[in-house]
Order: C-alpha cells, then sequence, then structure tokens
C-alpha cells in the first residue's frame, strides 16, 4: 500500500502554525494565534465533537464556511498545496478540461460519465476528515508493507506532520521506525529525495514537489513505485 500526503491522524497532524512559521509565512504574534485555535481543534477532537473541530479548522485553514481563513488572511496564499504558489492549480483546470475532449474521452473509456472534481464527496464527508484512522494503519502494519511519501513543498499535509503521526503509531516496529537511519534517494544521479525504513513500514519525502507528487515530480514518482511494488526500495 502507498500513501502520498496522507493525511491519516489530524490530532497529531495539526502543527500547522510551527511549520508555517518556519517557512517565515507567520511571524510570532501571528503564530501565537495559529496555536491559540489548534489547541482548541485538539480539545474539540479529543471529546469527538467533530462539527466544532471542523468548524475551527475551516476558520484556521480551508475558508471554505466562511469565506475566511487566518490561513489565508496571513499569508495572503489561497492554495495550500504548495508554498512555492500562492494561488490556484492551473494545471488541474487544464487536465479537468483535457478529460472534456471526446477522443480523450473515449480512450480512457469513460462513455458520458460527467467528471468530478470530488468537491461535493468531500463536503458529505467533512465531519470524517478529522476522525483519525491511525488503528487501522497499525493493523495494517500488522500484515503489509506501506509506504508514506511526501512532497517537500507541500503544507496542508506537510511531511513535518507527517513524520509526528508516524513516530506516534503503536505498532512492532514502532521503536525502530524512530532510530531509522535516513538514506538519500537519487534518480539518474539527481538527489529525488529521502527515504528510511522499519519493518513494514517506509518514509519518503520527495524533492521538489508539493501535494500532487506524481504531478510535479512524474519521472521520480514511477521510480519510487516501482521499486516499492517490485519490493527494491531498500536504497
Amino acid at each position: 500500500m502507498a500513501m502520498g500526503n496522507a493525511y491519516c491522524d489530524p490530532k497529531n497532524q495539526l502543527d500547522y502554525g510551527n511549520y508555517l512559521y518556519q517557512l517565515g509565512l507567520l511571524d510570532s504574534n501571528q503564530l501565537n494565534i495559529f496555536l491559540k485555535y489548534q489547541m482548541e481543534i485538539y480539545t474539540q477532537i479529543q471529546k469527538e465533537n467533530w462539527e466544532q473541530a471542523d468548524a475551527l479548522m475551516d476558520k484556521l485553514m480551508d475558508g471554505e464556511l466562511s469565506n475566511f481563513s487566518y490561513f489565508k488572511h496571513y499569508t495572503g496564499f489561497d492554495y495550500y498545496y504548495n508554498f512555492l504558489q500562492a494561488s490556484g492549480n492551473d494545471d488541474m483546470t487544464i487536465f479537468a478540461e483535457l478529460l472534456q475532449n471526446d477522443n480523450v474521452r473515449r480512450s480512457v473509456h469513460v462513455g458520458g460519465r460527467p467528471f468530478s472534481d470530488g468537491q461535493k464527496v468531500q463536503l458529505l464527508l467533512a465531519l470524517d476528515m478529522l476522525k483519525s484512522v491511525a488503528p487501522f494503519i497499525e493493523e495494517l502494519l500488522s500484515h503489509y508493507r506501506i509506504m508514506f511519501y511526501n512532497g517537500q513543498l507541500d503544507i496542508v499535509v506537510a511531511y513535518p506532520l507527517t513524520e509526528s503521526f508516524l513516530r506516534n503509531l503503536k505498532f512492532s516496529s514502532a521503536e525502530e521506525y524512530k532510530k531509522a537511519v535516513r538514506h538519500i534517494w537519487r534518480v539518474d544521479k539527481e538527489v529525488a529525495g529521502y527515504i528510511k525504513h522499519a519493518g513494514n513500514i517506509t518514509d519518503v519525502l520527495v524533492r521538489n514537489a508539493g501535494h500532487m507528487v506524481p504531478k510535479d515530480q512524474p519521472k521520480w514518482a514511477l521510480d519510487l513505485i516501482t521499486r516499492f511494488i517490485n519490493n527494491d526500495d531498500k536504497i
């Protein structure tokens, strides 16, 4: 199983404030506001008040319910999938338009089915987004190899947030993971990223990529997934 920029355990993937502060996108006063909201979101998650937690997260990061978020207000960004891009993803718009081409639709065998961007599904699942699936991951790790890979430039599921989630997992190789040695991963002599292993878990950072790793670094993503499928990712 491979998971890219996976949002699995919100209570341990919540520290946007310190991450954005280290990037220079927040100052110390703005960081304090983030930390305050993060603590309140964490509290609501612990109480399983999902509607309240979702509303607070929206006010902190998303801005979809009230057309305001502190992230957007402080940074001027309306895009949190790559910290080098302040605004929307034109490539995905072009991709969606391409899928409406009759020749392309025939080639991918979709018939007359309309293309969906998933926004309706996201809205209907909103109250599930902050529920942890860490216990399921822990069970899966007892039986299967799982690779977690992250784009270096992502904000919404940044690498340090994923590592925080992974370091809090309770599984047979948990202590081994915490001590695992990180190795440089190269593709055609280029540094593509960094990788470490422990038992059934593989942890990868992909350089110069945001949330959409296969789009941003297709050659490296193909190398990574091919190695993993062939159990040849011990770099």
